[in-house]
């Protein structure tokens, strides 16, 4: 399955990614409403929780690539709830130097395409943290509207929902 968009491909991951993404979750800025900068440890564990669920249920958060390079940018995808495989909780990451030109948009919509097409879900989320304003942005622009608040220390979440038609 070719998954691109003008600008970005979405593919698979594979321990061949383990040192780029490294470097991205490495960046203070990209990791501050996170959870702090992941060590090789981290990043080898998130690239197998990938795998392992694109095995099981044929989708993930996808490694995001430059077209016109092949560049490990970052993901875009989405993740399971646990108790319910379809609520699908939609996420991104991107590299610092790709911030602000329209990648995060052009990804996030291909991925909530690809889910109402593809996957029928029940529910289209994201958790966003309350400060991270560009995210909430994004989500915004993206058709979700803010539908709960979850304050838990340090980090205090908005929970931001995709309307799907069923509510």
């Amino acid at each position: 399955m070719d998954m691109t968009t003008s600008r970005l491909r979405f593919r698979p991951w594979n321990m061949t990614d383990l040192q780029a993404f490294h470097a991205i979750c490495s960046l203070p800025e990209v990791m501050q409403f996170i959870d702090g900068p992941w060590n090789t440890k981290r990043v080898a564990e998130f690239i197998g929780h990938e795998q392992q669920q694109f095995e099981q249920l044929g989708h993930c958060r996808w490694a995001l690539e430059l077209k016109s390079d092949s560049q490990l940018i970052g993901f875009c995808g989405l993740r399971p709830l646990k108790h319910d495989p379809h609520q699908l909780e939609i996420g991104w990451r991107l590299h610092s130097d790709f911030w602000r030109q329209g990648l995060g948009f052009e990804a996030a919509s291909y991925i909530i395409r690809q889910a109402l097409e593809t996957l029928e879900p029940r529910r289209l989320f994201a958790k966003i943290h309350v400060k991270n304003e560009a995210s909430l942005a994004l989500a915004k622009k993206i058709g979700m509207r803010i539908t709960e608040r979850i304050p838990v220390a340090e980090f205090d979440d908005y929970v931001l929902d995709f309307p799907l038609g069923t509510e």
